[in-house]
Order: C-alpha cells, then structure tokens, then sequence
C-alpha cells in the first residue's frame, strides 16, 4: 500500500502505520513518533516502535546522504578556534554554495551551523574544492536551521 492522497490532511501516526505496516491509517502505534526515525530507521531519536530501515535504493535519500567539508572556518568576531563546517555532497564543489543551503557542524549533517546574533564564519584558505571563494576569504552567516543567509567574498587584508 501507499500513503492516500485523500484525505488531504496526513498524519504522523498514519505515516507510522505505513512503514510499520504497510497499511496507512490501521495498526498499533506505541509511543511517540519521531520523523527522524522513520526516514532512517530503528528508534533511535526516541520513538516508542522501531521503524525498518527506508529503501535505500531511491535517490535522493536523507539516509545515505554524505557530507563534504567547508575548509577550516573561524567566528568573526574571532576568539573561538578554528572548527570546519559540512555541507551536502550533492551541491558539489564548496563555490557552489549560495544563500539557502545548509550548513553542519558534523559530517552527519545533523547538527546545524548557527553562526548567532552578530557573529559571522570566516573561511580560511583550503582547497579550491572546500573553499567558497576562489581567492579572497568567505564570509557568511547562517540562522539557527543553518540555512546560508548570505555569502561574500573580501580579500583577507581587511579583516
């Protein structure tokens, strides 16, 4: 079975339901539901049932997503060491970056890059394909989803 396109309005629980038991809307659901565990499986982010692992063989898929990294970046105003960020691997080369995409702090992409209130990253000098500009420095800054608000480049001297 699949989910229904009607009634218009789904449900976490009948979601449940499906990937338990392929029966949208009928089954014992136990426990909360949490989204995560349903795109990849198991009940690992707390939910009261153990979800089978999605079919990874449809793309794209949250579950086999991987990670590329942003050269090493620092907090401007600065004082916070240097840490480095990860981005999805289907965006591709790190200049393909733009506002709107998002950034981790770890290579699982599950941790988002909130750069705060008045702080921006600063991107030090890397590969050409872990760096966003080609030649000067990126700075950019992301909100708490880490979604990428703004990018631009400026040559380092004046930082």
């Amino acid at each position: 079975m699949a989910v229904p396109t009607s009634p218009a309005v789904l449900t976490m629980k009948g979601l449940a339901q499906e990937v338990l038991y392929g029966t949208y809307g009928s089954g014992d659901v136990t426990g909360s539901i949490h989204m995560y565990d349903l795109i990849n499986g198991g009940n690992s982010a707390g939910s009261g049932n153990s979800y089978p692992a999605i079919n990874t063989g449809c793309t794209p898929n949250p579950h086999t997503r991987t990670a590329l990294t942003l050269a090493t970046v620092y907090t401007s105003p600065s004082g916070q060491p240097a840490f480095t960020l990860y981005y999805n691997s289907t965006i591709g080369a790190a200049n393909q970056l733009e506002p709107g995409d998002y950034l981790f702090t770890n290579a699982t992409l599950t941790t988002p890059a909130y750069s705060g209130s008045g702080v921006s990253y600063k991107q030090s000098a890397g590969s050409a394909s872990t760096r966003i500009c080609s030649t000067y420095q990126a700075v950019f800054t992301t909100d708490s989803t880490g979604k990428i608000l703004g990018i631009s480049c400026a040559n380092p001297q004046y930082f």
